[in-house]
């Protein structure tokens, strides 16, 4: 671990010796290069990234699924998606335009349209600031303030606070993301509640306990991608044992929460048996991350149940209150 702190600090100070001469020249060369290469859908998609979109709708529409029991309209359900998918679109947007430097030196990110000069950064801040300004103003107009506010929160912490601020300076930036991670399913709740309750902050607890164990499977995998990127995750910073050792509380914590939603009137009994033998499971496997001789293996496996695990918990939710009768739409 102390080789890992080590080789940390040597890349941290050469990547700021060089961070000054790339920001000077990448928007130059980038704009340059735009210039020639015609945009495609195929470029916008790396932006946008339609499959992070996706889930979290699927998020949003497990949050007004799980308000049951109240009045609600179809296409105020819609409008919701719909301000909703603009927004998560917008900080996706901004995330790879102050990203857009550092992924030129990720080989899973180098090749995107921004770092690879296909788009150019001024006209994706233009869509994202656009893409913002009318999902917001949909939110408002057609659903409720209180999903509006919850918008700009999840723009304001992921863009400003996760991915400026804290990103490229602490190993913190994971479990403060997951408050921007957890915008979604609140703002399909509280679409159909209008009210910040018990229901609303239990399903911030699920997805804020949710992302640091989940995220830093990844980074484990990928952890030395994102030591030459200048990225100072946790299993950069503190070695993959202290890593592993910390997803350990933040997967405990989501054993009791389908029970507590049960034992408030949230979920039903098949949500809660189902959800919590998921993470139950997914316990164990962040557990067994300590003895784990195949580390990538281990990590790649946690990585994808946790991903199954979060999906097929939002599916019971709606399942159920689909076949209950109780569903919003």
């Amino acid at each position: 671990m102390r080789n890992e702190k080590n080789a940390w600090n040597v890349n941290k100070n050469a990547n700021k010796n060089v961070n000054k001469y790339e920001s000077a020249n990448d928007d130059e060369n980038t704009a340059s290069r735009s210039a020639s290469v015609p945009s495609r859908w195929s470029d916008w998609k790396t932006v946008v990234k339609p499959g992070i979109l996706m889930s979290n709708l699927f998020a949003a529409v497990a949050g007004g699924f799980l308000a049951t029991g109240r009045p609600f309209g179809f296409p105020a359900f819609v409008y919701m998606l719909v301000g909703t998918a603009l927004i998560v679109a917008a900080a996706s947007m901004t995330n790879n335009v102050l990203d857009r430097h550092r992924d030129t030196r990720m080989a899973r990110t180098r090749s995107r349209a921004l770092p690879s000069g296909r788009l150019s950064p001024r006209i994706v801040a233009g869509a994202a600031a656009a893409a913002a300004g009318s999902g917001l103003l949909l939110l408002y107009v057609l659903v409720n303030p209180l999903c509006m506010l919850l918008g700009i929160v999840g723009l304001f912490v992921y863009d400003v606070v996760y991915t400026l601020w804290l990103k490229p300076r602490s190993t913190w930036s994971t479990s403060v993301g997951g408050v921007a991670g957890a915008m979604p399913p609140m703002i399909g709740y509280c679409s159909v509640s209008g009210e910040l309750d018990a229901g609303a902050w239990l399903l911030f607890l699920l997805m804020f306990a949710w992302q640091p164990p989940h995220f830093w499977a990844l980074g484990i995998l990928k952890r030395e991608e994102y030591r030459a990127a200048g990225y100072p995750l946790l299993p950069v910073v503190k070695g993959v044992r202290r890593t592993k050792l910390q997803m350990l509380p933040y997967a405990a914590a989501l054993l009791p929460i389908p029970g507590l939603l049960y034992r408030f009137g949230y979920g039903g009994p098949f949500f809660t048996a189902f959800a919590t033998g998921l993470l139950l499971v997914w316990f164990v496997m962040c557990v067994r991350g300590l003895t784990a001789k195949d580390e990538a293996r281990w990590a790649k496996g946690t990585f994808r149940f946790s991903l199954y695990a979060l999906t097929l918990s939002f599916a019971a939710i709606i399942a159920e209150s689909a076949l209950s009768g109780t569903a919003p739409l």
